[in-house]
């Protein structure tokens, strides 16, 4: 289930071909990639297959995965894998996901994503709740 670590939005299981594609997990990472591509042309132009935020993972989706990768130098496995570091100190995929969204929409924003009135409900309100991860810092 996708969760808030402040500063940063995580997921429980990774996202990728193969992987577990927990509903909610891919719902976070289709959502992130499609407002950072609203936000960022000239600097990433993702792929011309479009992708909705419905919690499926379709090759479409590892398209998109793996152009952003090669956009911030990540490596290129089409998989965004959980963060697993307390102190977010590996920059994988989902931590460039969280900063490229922070960068182009703003701290205030994306500090509370949950208001963002196109993201799901599910996902608002997996978000929107606070969940003890004492492994992974302060969660809110």
């Amino acid at each position: 289930m996708a969760y808030k670590v402040n500063p940063f939005y995580n997921i429980d299981a990774p996202v990728g071909q193969g992987q577990a594609n927990k509903t909610l997990d891919v719902k976070l990472v289709q959502f992130l990639l499609i407002k950072v591509a609203s936000r960022t042309k000239g600097k990433w132009t993702p792929p011309a297959a479009a992708i909705a935020v419905d919690g499926i993972y379709t090759p479409a989706l590892g398209e998109w995965i793996k152009s952003y990768q090669t956009t911030v130098h990540a490596t290129r496995d089409g998989i965004v894998h959980p963060q697993v570091n307390p102190h977010w100190k590996h920059f994988g995929t989902l931590v460039s996901l969280n900063a490229s969204f922070r960068n182009n929409f703003g701290a205030a924003r994306h500090d509370d994503i949950a208001a963002e009135s196109d993201l799901p409900a599910d996902l608002r309100s997996a978000l929107g709740a606070a969940k003890a991860r004492p492994e992974m810092g302060t969660t809110a």
